[in-house]
């Protein structure tokens, strides 16, 4: 019998997810109803529909940092908030040109991101926390301590008009909500390619035991530098759309609620995928919408919501899905027949052939 390979036991550590043909074709609908129906029905819907897709990005981000990584970063909403303050501020220079603003929304996210990865090179767990959440606390107050640049305390508002938007007006018309779409489903594309690569398969073998994964090899605080700027990426391009969209910045964006309900609306949806995020932040920002025009204590039944979904379904919505759906495939694989020999490297082998079958997403 022969050991099992260094590829066979990553392979069998990390439970590498494929999409499935009934992923695939699912996923093509939920697009295609995004695409259609919001803007047939027409109204208010596609303004608040985009809204909640940009904020998907942010939850995306948490996502891929703390589920797959393990880095529990509160400080992504900072990165938000300021690539969408950093569009706003170059604007008032007279910079209206949207690929230079976008540029510049991306390159103020990872400078941002650099300090964050600075802490996932010199701590973990709890430190790491801290330290993230004693950044973005720092934040919350950079308005105040440059009025003149960023509005203090009472915002900034992008100038330029619709130039900055590529033209298109986030208030009339349904070109603005199908640009928002194409961004997020790319980004929700270029995450799961990421995440089922080599690479991200190595990311989420030293998320769940860096010790074993440096022993093997592995550049443990490489990985972890390179996750962090990919998520700051995603989340940069949520603020960049933030403020095409409202055209206005505040201080809220920085502050510490932000990157919380980034945690909250992953956490929900399903931490641990591609699409669970972005079904939280749409699910529980449209709970929200819905709460607060009948009554002034949203707040706390959203956070009734919240506790029995996390007391409940501790996975997560996308939870239920793979829940059953590994149920019914386990069934099938019962009525199979047994192999009569096996070696150790085959093992490893089927782990991993077992896990690729799992719902990717």
């Amino acid at each position: 019998m022969s050991a099992p390979t260094h590829e066979q036991i990553v392979r069998a550590t990390v439970r590498r997810r494929v999409v499935s043909p009934a992923g695939v074709i699912f996923v093509v609908l939920v697009v295609a109803a995004l695409a259609i129906v919001p803007p047939l029905i027409g109204g208010f819907i596609v303004r608040a529909l985009a809204s909640y897709l940009i904020f998907g990005l942010l939850a995306l981000s948490v996502g891929v940092i703390s589920g797959y990584g393990r880095l529990f970063n509160l400080g992504v909403g900072a990165t938000f908030g300021i690539s969408a303050y950093s569009v706003a501020a170059v604007s008032q220079f007279g910079v209206n040109n949207p690929v230079v603003l976008v540029l510049c929304a991306i390159g103020a996210g990872l400078l941002v991101a650099l300090l964050f990865s600075f802490y996932a090179l010199v701590a973990t767990g709890t430190e790491y926390l801290m330290l993230t959440f004693l950044t973005t606390l720092a934040f919350a107050v950079v308005p105040l301590a440059l009025p003149d640049l960023l509005g203090g305390d009472n915002g900034l508002s992008v100038k330029g008009g619709l130039e900055v938007s590529f033209g298109l007006n986030p208030l009339l018309g349904n070109g603005f909500y199908w640009f928002v779409l194409a961004v997020v489903v790319g980004c929700a594309l270029l995450s799961w390619f990421v995440i089922t690569s080599q690479a991200g398969q190595a990311v989420q073998a030293i998320g769940r035991n860096p010790v074993r994964a440096a022993a093997m090899g592995y550049n443990v605080g490489g990985y972890r530098v390179a996750l962090t700027l990919y998520s700051s990426l995603i989340a940069s391009l949520g603020g960049w759309l933030y403020v095409l969209q409202n055209t206005f910045v505040h201080q809220d964006l920085l502050g510490l609620g932000n990157s919380t309900n980034g945690l909250v609306y992953a956490l929900i949806g399903g931490v641990n995928s591609i699409l669970g995020p972005l079904l939280g932040a749409v699910a529980l920002r449209y709970l929200n919408d819905q709460l607060s025009r009948g009554s002034t204590q949203s707040s706390l039944y959203l956070g009734i919501v919240l506790m029995l979904v996390v007391y409940f379904i501790p996975d997560g919505l996308l939870g239920l899905w793979r829940r059953y759906g590994a149920d019914r495939w386990r069934g099938r694989q019962a009525l199979r027949p047994a192999t009569a020999t096996s070696t150790p490297g085959a093992d490893a082998t089927a782990v991993s052939a077992s896990a690729e079958n799992a719902n990717p997403l």
